[in-house]
């Protein structure tokens, strides 16, 4: 027994290789569907745990306009036909849909299960008036589905149309401003992996736009927030040619 001790001690034994990982194998468990943005406060709809299920790419956080957003161009607000006439009698639908129509260039409203005449005792032709306001003069597409099956099934379309058409777009929404201030924080927003946070931490420290796109590398890596990787890309983009 110790001279088999021995022997194996004579013996250098080479450490475990790391075994190397497919990457096929990790994208066939990563979602490869279109991405769609949804609104955190839509959870409790069956429509995200269905568009999960169909394979859609969703990203949960808290929408300024409506309740789903597909690329830079369509934003969605999901009404159930109960839900759309209570907001027009009780609440400012008309409020809404105007905030929605100024997002972006292509919103849409899907109206969902159910007649929108038979919920409430209105006249018929005072819906029909909203009906038009919100399609002609507000821009706004509507889209009348029978159930959240339904919803996620045309949402899941609408993305997969978009990102097909028009490849794959970052949700950045056109919008009115009510400032110098806010103008600023929109287009540094929509550099690499900013965002309005780290926008206003930018035009913080640096002042201007021109501020950021002339700082070096080492002066956006040093702002809080910003980072190395996130940095680089700033640096790189402000000083690539065009075309």
């Amino acid at each position: 027994m110790q001279k088999s001790m021995r022997e194996l001690a004579g013996h250098s034994v080479e450490p475990a290789k790391p075994v190397a990982v497919d990457q096929a194998l990790i994208d066939e468990f990563t979602p490869q569907g279109p991405a769609i943005h949804i609104d955190d406060r839509e959870t409790s709809s069956k429509v995200v745990e269905i568009l999960s299920g169909m394979g859609a790419a969703i990203r949960l956080e808290r929408l300024p306009v409506g309740d789903y957003a597909i690329g830079d161009r369509i934003i969605v607000e999901r009404k159930t036909a109960k839900d759309f006439v209570d907001t027009l009698i009780n609440r400012d639908l008309l409020g809404q849909a105007k905030a929605l129509s100024e997002a972006v260039p292509r919103p849409v409203m899907i109206i969902e299960g159910g007649d929108i005449f038979a919920q409430r005792d209105m006249n018929p032709n005072a819906l029909r008036g909203v009906l038009a306001a919100l399609t002609i003069d507000m821009g706004i597409t509507l889209l009348f589905t029978r159930d959240e099956q339904d919803t996620a099934q045309m949402l899941f379309v609408i993305a997969k149309r978009e990102e097909g058409e028009r490849g794959e777009r970052k949700f950045h929404p056109r919008k009115s401003f009510a400032s110098a201030k806010e103008e600023q924080e929109y287009v540094v927003s929509a550099f690499p992996e900013i965002g309005m946070k780290n926008a206003r931490l930018l035009l913080s420290h640096f002042g201007t736009i021109q501020g950021i796109a002339n700082a070096s590398l080492e002066e956006l890596i040093a702002v809080k927030g910003i980072g190395e990787k996130t940095g680089g890309k700033i640096f790189e983009l402000c000083r690539r040619m065009y075309g």
